[in-house]
């Protein structure tokens, strides 16, 4: 039976995660998480009157293409060894597309234990994670700087980081919109040690990262500029930290990096991510914006068994507004007689959207079928924004 968690079940779901992934909780940390969870977002499988599997949505935001796009973070999904390979998690992430659906959440995001598992049902990878290491000779040289530093206390001055990321994210796909309560109960408790904002000579934050140092070791958690000055004044801070650190390991949100750096040649660490899901093809498609030309149109028959509701064949054209205009043509037992339809499943549609891939990258790679032409018309009008995720859950 697929139930909602019962208020009363909290601890023992807190529990069941801790055992399956191997980690324990104070009881501080334990009546802290009680307090930030709401049971409603926490579907499980009943057996006899114990829960055996359960997942968590929970109700977030994300950035594309400039707007916040409702989304449904899958977290938590455990099912207790004796009761595994019983199609528990299908179940219940069946059921949750479902719920998403009909609560407007666009987009899915989670964070893998198995990429393979996962493109069973629809996710693909979206985001990666990289990570460079310095030497303190690496580092480049200090520069002269007009602003300032502020240190923010943890659970203080959110609005100066914030000012910062939601600039920097907007201008993203794929970054999570993130409120207070986030940057309380996610930020500030899982990225350990300093937060310092860099202001220009306007008082203007332009740039912050969060950092710990420890064995000689600085571990650079989080760091985003907005302007060259800002990165400068960031690196200086960091070379200011010379007889303290031998070694610097940033996890960078920049694609320009380390070829800004004196010495790029630097140790470097890629990581595959996040994955990204669509549930709801034709709302989302609707608010992307193609670069469509007067007269053009792209034919897009998708492909979706676990969500019947997004197969269908989609017909995108410039509009006014919204973006661009979406009309369902027909179901896909039509699509043989439209010659110019693009043939792709739910996620190459998905990593299009997101622009983890393009068009024609996909296409060489047998990933969409069809009209050459319809392709090139597609990747001269899909944004190309750069697509980035610094968040977990």
């Amino acid at each position: 039976m697929i139930r909602k968690l019962k208020k009363s079940e909290l601890e023992a779901s807190i529990r069941m995660s801790e055992f399956a992934f191997q980690y324990d909780m104070t009881d501080k940390e334990r009546q802290e998480r009680l307090g930030e969870m709401k049971a409603e977002q926490t579907l499980v499988i009943e057996e006899d009157g114990q829960i055996v599997s359960k997942l968590t949505v929970l109700p977030l935001y994300t950035y594309l293409h400039g707007l916040m796009i409702p989304m449904g973070g899958v977290s938590g999904v455990v099912t207790l060894p004796e009761h595994r390979r019983r199609g528990h998690v299908a179940k219940l992430l069946h059921h949750a597309f479902s719920q998403m659906k009909q609560e407007g959440q666009l987009l899915s995001f989670l964070y893998p234990f198995s990429v393979p598992f996962y493109r069973r049902f629809g996710y693909e990878l979206f985001a990666d994670q990289q990570k460079i290491t310095l030497t303190r000779a690496q580092l480049p040289a200090k520069q002269p700087y007009k602003g300032s530093y502020q240190v923010v206390e943890k659970g203080q001055a959110i609005e100066l980081l914030d000012k910062v990321y939601q600039e920097w994210a907007t201008d993203k796909n794929g970054p999570l919109v993130r409120d207070k309560k986030w940057w309380k109960q996610s930020i500030f408790k899982r990225k350990k040690g300093r937060m310092v904002v860099y202001k220009n000579d306007n008082d203007t934050p332009r740039g912050y990262m969060i950092y710990e140092v420890k064995n000689d070791h600085m571990t650079v958690s989080e760091i985003i500029w907005l302007d060259p000055e800002a990165r400068e004044a960031l690196f200086t801070l960091m070379s200011q930290h010379d007889s303290m650190a031998e070694t610097f390991t940033l996890t960078l949100a920049h694609d320009e990096m380390p070829f800004l750096l004196p010495d790029p040649k630097v140790k470097r660490e890629v990581n595959s991510y996040f994955m990204a899901r669509i549930i709801d093809v034709e709302s989302l498609l609707t608010l992307v914006r193609f670069h469509f030309k007067e007269g053009e149109r792209v034919l897009l028959s998708i492909h979706d068994e676990l969500c019947p509701w997004n197969t269908g064949i989609f017909q995108l054209e410039a509009s006014s507004a919204p973006p661009t205009k979406v009309t369902r043509i027909s179901d896909r037992e039509h699509e043989e007689s439209l010659s110019s339809c693009l043939l792709l499943d739910i996620q190459t549609l998905a990593v299009i959207i997101l622009n983890a891939h393009r068009p024609h990258a996909l296409y060489k790679e047998g990933l969409i079928r069809g009209d050459k032409g319809a392709v090139d018309i597609l990747e001269r009008a899909t944004p190309n924004k750069e697509v980035f995720f610094y968040d977990f859950f």
